[in-house]
């Protein structure tokens, strides 16, 4: 079921997730309890994708699951740009390099991570350019104990420790039918009840804050 979460619902609002969610727990016959956040993540983990600047509503932890674990180019849907920065904070020490897909040289810089294996973060993918397409589809080529790969004009050696991830702050980017087999598409649009979940542990978290506050007075006071 974990898997099914990562490649059919990272796309999907978290009411729809909660709705197949617990659809599937129903025909697998799954403990109500069974979590795909707990289950794929540790507390630590999201401990630290907090204190980088992630959101630490469900939405978001499990969007962060989704892009660290899917096995497709992750596609950021991501108006608020929150976690853009969250990604760049923890890819801060993966030879991370920032673009913007309209960038006058962005095909060199393209060529240039894919041959020295640098990880890559394309924002205002409002629609995937065709350069894209063959690193996308993995479309490498064999030759000998190396593989290469096409990029605009030119061949190029491909890394494997080349890692891209795409973004964009349009909540409604134009991805063509096709796009669906070569990316994962990660929806970090809030809804109104995932506005009210987060404004609710805001909420929590500032009382159980003064809470500890006013123990520690009482503690010193004695």
């Amino acid at each position: 079921m974990s898997s099914a979460f990562i490649t059919y619902l990272a796309s999907q609002s978290e009411d729809k997730r909660l709705d197949f969610v617990n659809k599937w727990k129903q025909i697998l016959k799954i403990d109500d309890k069974f979590e795909v956040r707990k289950f794929l993540s540790t507390e630590s983990e999201q401990l630290v994708w907090k204190s980088q600047g992630l959101p630490s509503d469900d939405l978001s932890m499990e969007n962060a699951i989704v892009i660290l674990r899917s096995q497709l180019c992750p596609f950021l849907v991501d108006p608020s740009s929150r976690a853009t920065d969250w990604l760049k904070k923890h890819l801060k020490e993966k030879k991370l390099e920032v673009l913007n897909q309209q960038d006058q040289n962005f095909t060199t810089q393209l060529e240039l991570a894919v041959r020295f294996g640098k990880t890559l973060i394309v924002q205002e993918v409002d629609g995937v350019e065709p350069v894209l397409y063959p690193i996308l589809r993995k479309d490498f080529v064999a030759q000998g104990p190396r593989h290469v790969v096409q990029i605009g004009e030119k061949t190029i050696d491909y890394n494997p420790d080349f890692r891209i991830y795409l973004t964009t702050r349009n909540p409604t980017p134009e991805l063509l039918p096709d796009m669906d087999a070569i990316i994962n598409e990660i929806n970090f649009t809030t809804t109104r009840a995932g506005l009210t979940g987060q404004v609710n542990r805001v909420e929590i978290e500032e009382n159980w804050f003064d809470f500890c506050c006013l123990a520690f007075s009482n503690s010193d006071s004695t």
